[in-house]
């Protein structure tokens, strides 16, 4: 159930996008570029400021940040978030697909950072949107603009003149509740399927004692 809920939500963002008219923009016009602090994994703490290291992007984090799962004392110099803000991860070492991953970040003042780049994302256009966009429709096409071969290095600087055809802003508003909600009945269904796998195990274990 839980697949086809994923795939019931690709084929809702593919169609609507087909379906909407759009208007043509460039990176440039979403927001105000900025980059962020140096914060490895030995940065990390129990206690301390919420953080995001650029590899959650990949392997924590989906579309959408509503929850910190690491903390840091380092504070000094580092750059905090603004909600609304959408975070770009800036090297892999998969392919230059997976690359085109950004999220957007719901809290405020949470300490980013590693290798990644973020954009404030201004009044004109719904951040929430924009990360389902960059996730789903504009991935492979803005993959081109990743550079290397081991280690794939994309910068703001590379896709800041890259053109997007979006929908108008009430249609982003309209697309993005509809995806929000969407992705929480996920969120439920996975926790509940995890629930009854826990409590499987459970009965089985105990069935041979």
């Amino acid at each position: 159930m839980i697949k086809d809920c994923l795939f019931c939500r690709s084929a809702i963002i593919e169609k609507h996008y087909r379906q909407a008219e759009k208007q043509t923009v460039c990176i440039a016009d979403l927001g105000e570029h900025f980059s962020v602090g140096n914060l490895a994994k030995d940065d990390l703490s129990e206690t301390g400021t919420p953080c995001i290291l650029y590899g959650e992007l990949f392997t924590t984090y989906g579309e959408t940040i509503s929850q910190i799962e690491s903390r840091t004392n380092k504070t000094g110099g580092m750059v905090l978030s603004k909600k609304g803000d959408l975070l770009f991860p800036s090297s892999t070492t998969v392919d230059a697909v997976s690359l085109i991953a950004p999220s957007v970040i719901n809290i405020d003042n949470v300490v980013l950072g590693g290798d990644m780049f973020g954009i404030h994302i201004n009044s004109n256009f719904d951040a929430q949107y924009l990360s389902y966009f960059f996730n789903h429709i504009a991935k492979r096409r803005l993959a081109k603009y990743a550079k290397g071969s081991t280690i794939i290095h994309l910068h703001y600087a590379d896709i800041e003149k890259a053109k997007l055809l979006l929908p108008c802003l009430k249609e982003q508003h309209r697309m993005a509740k509809c995806l929000v909600s969407l992705d929480n009945k996920i969120n439920v269904e996975t926790l509940s399927l995890n629930l009854l796998n826990n409590q499987k195990t459970y009965l089985l274990r105990h069935m041979f004692i």
